[in-house]
């Protein structure tokens, strides 16, 4: 066997290549073999040689710096079939709309499975059909191996899943949909428990947006408008004095340690004194003294340059906080993200809540894409990026509208791309310190969870769902049609309500009624005792739905009040607090249908619930004069201006909470 080695590595040749770009990969090679693929060199420096597959024995350049030389190759290993398999890759990778990012990865996972192939004894896997299943069969069944193993080789079900399919990809790719289903038929797919299936908890979300948003306007103030060191940083439940430095700037309810030169709760340095008590080794006055005295010449020098390195240190953590916001109003994942491509003339469009100008047009990778921002205030937060972007930038060029402050490499450009492994730090930046230590980052996967529970909870249309997030009806049911913990407990918690408010109704019921009502009622206070309070007025039999018609457009429900104006139990009283309620309930369903594209679907359920809120605050009106002008005044109160009851403002909230929640 040695001697066998011998021979194929005296064998081992460095062949003649070309290397060409993707939109190079469309011409025809008589030779595919000769090939070597250059991406992005941000991506990768230097080019990946495709061509050394269709060599069954081949190996990298041993020393590091020869990696942009070509493969050293067996020429006797030339195996036709690899050529077919290179001029698929070559058509797979011009024609598709991936990043370079997402090429060389898909790549290196192709690479791997030939690598493993040609080692172990599976080099035909491209010559026929039965060979191709006898190798999908044997690196299965290596992966099963590898997940129940123990050590170095040992992975998981989810990554043995994801490299199986992965496999299954490279095969439909050279065989084709129909012929690959063949090749794999009953050979199970690794199976592997997902762990984020539910939606982030509101309350969560909601603490996070506002750390990302409380970040990003206090930096932005802090570097644009030169405010000096210590910096009072305002945050939504406590304020703290932000020094420069890299460790100990600052004190919070999740950093306390502190440095010994400053006074962290009155924004100042310290005393002499005040640095010896702090300091745990024992030190002169004279030496603390000194340190004293370099620490305010520090602090003199970092105030007087606008644009100091550690203002800009600050500058970036505002700009990563925006971007996390920006994802958090889009649920955009970060492989989007970072192509996205940077022109001062953006395109607005209506958007779905309400009719103003939220939704935003742009380009990423050449691609013409639209993201909706949530609601107006979102649109003020990505202008405000913008903002901070100019100033970061200082009249340099940057084609990405999200980017990273490099090292300068040369004279010209000392900003990057991102990576989505620069995107996914933002939360571990700042954990531990404006964040809990213990706090889980919400990735763009669980933003959409939220913000298809919303949308589910208000009944907007599932194509409409599907087409605000920027994916299919099908995958949005299958993974994202889910309820948040807080939801399921809120809905247990209904339960137990429910069953204590029937009992007190059971003897209730048995009571005749004082009047026979019409089917809209409205009374006087006098006429309200035993009445239950209700998000759109009263109810005179909580807990005990009842239609008083055939087939309501909305069933009436207990849990949701927008079906209440359909049940036999619904009243109104005549007075300011149900009128207000009306009228709240009026504004946010305008609100839900002004959401929907899907027009039919949206009035079927809302227009005639509309309709008939209004036929109710006209049969009040119409008791008195008294009562008219009240209804008038509080039309113009919620209607106009915007005044909700505190129920129909929390349900508006949260429907906006789509978006960023300021």
């Amino acid at each position: 066997m040695e001697s066998s080695n011998q021979t194929t590595q005296a064998n081992l040749v460095e062949r003649e290549t070309i290397v060409v770009n993707r939109l190079q990969l469309s011409q025809d090679f008589i030779h595919p073999e000769s090939v070597r693929l250059q991406l992005d060199k941000k991506v990768r420096v230097s080019p990946i040689d495709l061509g050394s597959l269709a060599y069954t024995v081949r190996q990298p350049q041993k020393s590091a710096h020869l990696a942009h030389l070509p493969w050293l190759v067996a020429e006797g290993s030339l195996m036709p079939s690899r050529r077919r398999l290179l001029v698929k890759l070559h058509d797979a990778i011009f024609t598709t709309g991936n990043a370079d990012s997402s090429i060389q990865t898909h790549l290196n996972g192709y690479i791997e499975f030939i690598l493993w192939f040609d080692s172990h004894g599976y080099s035909e896997v491209f010559e026929s059909e039965n060979n191709a299943r006898a190798a999908y069969i044997a690196f299965v069944a290596e992966l099963n191996h590898q997940i129940k193993s123990v050590g170095l080789n040992k992975i998981t079900p989810k990554t043995g899943n994801q490299k199986q399919r992965a496999l299954i990809t490279l095969l439909e790719l050279y065989w084709g949909a129909e012929a690959t289903q063949e090749i794999i038929r009953e050979i199970p797919t690794i199976k592997f428990k997902r762990v984020d299936g539910e939606a982030p908890e509101e309350a969560k979300m909601r603490f996070a947006t506002n750390t990302f948003l409380h970040l990003a306007r206090g930096f932005k103030v802090f570097v644009m408008e030169n405010k000096a060191f210590p910096y009072l940083l305002k945050m939504s439940d406590y304020e703290c004095y932000v020094f420069p430095g890299k460790n100990n700037t600052c004190v919070t309810p999740y950093k306390t340690a502190e440095g010994f030169s400053y006074h962290y709760q009155e924004g100042r340095i310290s005393t002499p004194e005040e640095y010896m008590l702090k300091c745990p080794r024992k030190i002169t006055k004279k030496a603390a003294i000194k340190e004293i005295d370099n620490a305010k010449v520090n602090l003199m020098k970092v105030n007087a340059d606008p644009r100091d390195y550690h203002r800009l240190n600050y500058a970036t953590l505002a700009m990563n906080s925006y971007m996390q916001l920006f994802i958090q109003m889009t649920g955009i994942n970060p492989s989007e993200l970072i192509e996205l491509e940077y022109d001062d003339s953006f395109t607005l469009e209506k958007d779905l809540l309400k009719n103003d100008f939220r939704a935003i047009k742009m380009r990423a990778a050449g691609r013409e894409v639209v993201y909706h921002l949530g609601n107006r205030r979102g649109l003020e937060v990505f202008k405000e990026y913008i903002q901070l972007r100019n100033w970061v930038l200082n009249g340099t060029n940057c084609f990405y509208l999200f980017f990273i402050n490099g090292e300068q490499c040369d004279e010209t450009n000392i900003f990057k791309q991102f990576t989505t492994c620069d995107v996914n730090r933002a939360y571990v930046k700042i954990r531990g310190k404006y964040l809990p230590s213990s706090f889980k980052s919400i990735t763009a996967r669980k933003v959409r969870k939220y913000k298809t529970v919303v949308w589910n909870e208000i009944g907007v249309a599932q194509e409409v769902i599907a087409e605000g997030l920027n994916h299919e009806l099908d995958t949005n049911h299958k993974y994202y049609a889910v309820s948040s913990p807080d939801k399921q407990q809120a809905e247990f918690g209904l339960f137990f309500e429910a069953t204590k408010a029937a009992a007190k109704i059971i003897i209730e019921r048995a009571k005749t009624k004082a009047t026979e009502r019409i089917p809209l009622t409205v009374i006087d206070d006098s006429d309200s005792q035993g009445s239950t309070k209700i998000g759109a007025g009263h109810c005179d039999d909580f807990q005990h739905p009842e239609a008083m018609e055939d087939e309501p457009p909305i069933a009436p429900d207990c849990n949701s009040q927008m079906g209440c104006l359909y049940c036999e139990h619904y009243v109104c009283h005549s007075d300011a607090e149900d009128i207000k309620k009306l009228y709240s309930l009026l504004y946010v369903i305008e609100a839900v249908r002004n959401m929907a594209t899907d027009f039919n679907h949206s009035d079927k359920l809302l227009l005639e619930l509309t309709v008939r809120i209004q036929l109710v605050l006209t049969q009040m009106s119409a008791k008195s004069d008294d009562i008219k002008t009240l209804v008038e005044s509080i039309r113009e109160d919620v209607m106009e201006h915007g005044l909700l009851t505190p129920f129909w403002e929390f349900r508006l909230e949260r429907y906006e909470a789509m978006g960023v929640v300021v």
